[in-house]
């Protein structure tokens, strides 16, 4: 609210200016033409030069000035790749909302990590609004694009964001958390995307260039800059999209005889199934032979955990280190619909 009410006072003061200067200008041209209104041919030399003016105003308005602005909204600037520091500098001075849509991002790694951040915090304080969507590194997107920047060890750095965001987010005071929102997508961007409030930059991803090449700098309310955004917004009101907390936790409630017990577990997606890992928190139930699984909140639909077969169990355990990074080994059962 009081950021709406500083921009209008500043537009009524502009208001105010330009009618100054316009009653200004009458006044200096009543002066300078009043001497000389009984010069000869004087009628006829107003008339002919106030009609060439207002044909020039008409066709300011109504053909420069439009074409101008065409022009200016969709201005595209092209860069080689993206300047970290200057979208630092812009989200420093930003006032209303920013935007970032990649696979993992710079951003969040040496030697950026440390003035990114103490942005971020100053932004919130001024109630700007961060939308940030990751790729799970679990997920079929995430080792794609790992194949293509290979060497370069994908997986771990969008791993590593995600952590530093949860470190991030946990050390924010209450009133700035539901300013800084982050998301966890299963598949991935089609360009780098990042957005701070007017100003917009993409670029396709290419392979084996790890940083975002062939940037466009447009303007968000030029037709390139609305519709990236349009992207971006389809999908971050999309189906499937997580917030940290339940892109690394999935609760479940578990059964033995009378006795239930609830557990926040760890847990991977494969071929649209949820295995999750039940070392050490749930292993006395998960194992008991009349052991019964719900999910909190989704009605009465009961479950049982099953154990992986050879043919999966190899390949359930990388994406459980994708996702959580190597550690003790895991114990990943399958919750199977009984």
């Amino acid at each position: 609210m009081l950021r709406r009410g500083r921009w209008s006072d500043s537009r009524y003061r502009l208001s105010y200016l330009y009618a100054g200067i316009g009653v200004l200008l009458l006044v200096a041209a009543f002066a300078l033409l009043y001497p000389v209104r009984h010069t000869e041919g004087f009628a006829t030399e107003l008339r002919v030069g106030i009609g060439a003016n207002l044909i020039d105003l008409t066709l300011a308005v109504l053909v420069l000035q439009p074409l101008v602005l065409y022009l200016s909204r969709n201005a595209v600037r092209w860069r080689n790749r993206l300047d970290y520091r200057g979208v630092i500098r812009r989200i420093e001075r930003a006032d209303d909302r920013v935007d970032l849509w990649k696979h993992w991002t710079g951003l969040l790694e040496p030697p950026h990590e440390a003035r990114f951040t103490a942005a971020v915090r100053a932004a919130l304080d001024r109630d700007v609004r961060f939308r940030i969507m990751l790729t799970d590194p679990s997920s079929p997107d995430a080792a794609a694009r790992a194949r293509q920047v290979a060497p370069t060890d994908a997986i771990g750095a969008i791993r590593q964001n995600i952590e530093r965001l949860e470190r991030f987010v946990t050390e924010l005071p209450a009133r700035h958390r539901s300013h800084f929102e982050v998301r966890i997508s299963a598949a991935g961007p089609a360009h780098a995307f990042y957005r701070v409030d007017d100003w917009l930059s993409y670029g396709v991803f290419r392979d084996r260039r790890v940083s975002e090449s062939s940037q466009r700098e447009v303007r968000v309310h030029g037709d390139l800059g609305e519709l990236a955004l349009e992207a971006f917004e389809n999908r971050w009101n999309g189906t499937g999209l997580l917030s940290i907390a339940e892109h690394y936790r999935m609760r479940l409630r578990l059964t033995v005889n009378e006795t239930t017990e609830e557990y926040d577990l760890p847990y991977v997606l494969h071929d649209g199934a949820q295995w999750v890992n039940v070392n050490p928190a749930a292993l006395p139930h998960a194992f008991h032979p009349d052991h019964r699984v719900s999910i909190p909140g989704e009605g009465p639909d009961r479950y049982v955990l099953a154990a992986a077969t050879q043919e999966t169990v190899d390949r359930i355990a990388a994406l459980y280190t994708a996702k959580y990074g190597p550690g003790d080994g895991p114990v990943l059962l399958r919750l199977t619909a009984h």
